[in-house]
C-alpha cells in the first residue's frame, strides 16, 4: 500500500473516532440531538465504505457520499464549537 493510501485510513478512521469522541462531549453538556447526529455520523461513514469495497460497481458514489456527509459533519460541529465560544466570551464580557 502507499504512503498516501496510509494516510488517507488513518485520517478517515480518525475522523469516526472523533464522532464518537464529540458523542461523549456532547453527551456531557446534555445536547441529546447533537450527541444522536454524532453516532449516527460515526455509524454511517464506516457503513459507507464497507458497502463501498462490497460493490464496486458504486464504490466512486459511496466513497463521496461518505465525504461528503464527513465534511458535513465537521463543518456544522466546527460551527457549534464556535457558537458555544462566542456565547461564553459574551457572557464573561457582560459579567
Amino acid at each position: 500500500m502507499r504512503t498516501p493510501g496510509i494516510a488517507f485510513d488513518v485520517a478517515f478512521l480518525a475522523l469516526i473516532v472523533n464522532c464518537f469522541v464529540f458523542v461523549r462531549r456532547f453527551v456531557i453538556l446534555r445536547h441529546r440531538g447533537w450527541a444522536a447526529y454524532c453516532a449516527a455520523i460515526g455509524v454511517v461513514l464506516p457503513t459507507l465504505i464497507v458497502l463501498g469495497f462490497a460493490n464496486m460497481a458504486i464504490i466512486g458514489l459511496l466513497f463521496l457520499a461518505a465525504g461528503a456527509i464527513a465534511m458535513a459533519w465537521l463543518a456544522s460541529v466546527a460551527a457549534n464549537l464556535l457558537s458555544s465560544d462566542m456565547k461564553g466570551s459574551r457572557e464573561q464580557m457582560s459579567a
